[in-house]
């Protein structure tokens, strides 16, 4: 499919969505988010992401009675993940992933990209608040540096006791979740692609924004565990390497004698 049909086609089915629940008196407004409202971002692989917000009382019965949705005989599945939200998944492959708040509830959401697309309870104002409350804290680096190099010691020290999965969740998850971070703030993005950040997640599009460092971590994180923990300790010294002050490499010093590194 062309991109010009699949975005008309995308489009499409959160037009139908917003007419769907437009017409449920009980339903207060929709948000789209992610993807969804930043439409630049579309492609076949993205799924739907929105908020439905409900009169207060009402949010339950629209996450159990789903026939809101477009295309309601075509869902294959529907695990309810949390209080609020839900994955959809059609026949097709087609996923959602959504929440459904009373009214009182919606500023437990957070978001980045957004767009309101029905507003019966001055919704566009307050996803503005929820937006800029979603920002990120400050960056705290020694923070982060010093639990990375603590996760760094557990992953390590699990893998060697021959708990290999829980070490590479410590090693691919936790401490690569840090070592983004690291790359965000040290390196500058590829230029024009700053607008593809996702300030909720450090993951998201980091290939787009660094190709070489994305591939060069993806490489790492297929090795086995230790070598992977390895590389990447050195990977996040090298390119920190005129950011890192002597106490953080005598903190690094630590890590690698442990494990014989040196």
């Amino acid at each position: 499919m062309n991109s010009s049909k699949l975005l008309e086609e995308f489009v499409d089915f959160s037009n139908r969505l917003r007419d769907s629940l437009a017409s449920r008196p009980e339903v207060a407004g929709l948000v789209l988010v992610g993807s969804t409202a930043d439409l630049a971002r579309v492609d076949e692989w993205s799924d739907h992401d929105f908020y439905v917000v409900t009169t207060n009382g009402a949010a339950e019965s629209l996450r159990q009675d789903l026939s809101w949705l477009p295309d309601f005989d075509d869902i294959v599945m529907r695990p309810r993940e949390t209080d609020h939200g839900l994955k959809v998944v059609y026949a097709n492959g087609q996923v959602l992933e959504f929440a459904v708040f009373d009214d009182v509830e919606l500023e437990q959401a957070g978001a980045n990209a957004y767009n309101v697309t029905l507003d019966r309870s001055n919704i566009t104002e307050r996803m503005a608040t929820i937006a800029q409350k979603s920002q990120p804290k400050p960056y705290d680096f020694d923070t982060e540096f010093e639990v990375f190099l603590g996760q760094m010691l557990i992953g390590i020290g699990r893998a060697r006791r021959g708990e290999v999965l829980i070490a590479g969740q410590f090693i691919r998850s936790y401490c690569l979740n840090r070592a983004l971070g690291f790359m965000r703030y040290w390196v500058k993005p590829i230029a024009d692609t700053e607008p593809k950040e996702d300030n909720l997640d450090r993951f998201r599009r980091f290939e787009q924004q660094y190709p070489e460092l994305g591939a060069e971590i993806e490489g790492i994180l297929q090795q086995p565990v230790e070598a992977a923990g390895k590389h990447l300790l050195d990977l996040v010294v090298r390119v920190g390497r005129d950011s890192l002050s002597d106490k953080h490499l005598s903190q690094v010093h630590v890590v690698r004698e442990r494990f014989g590194w040196i």
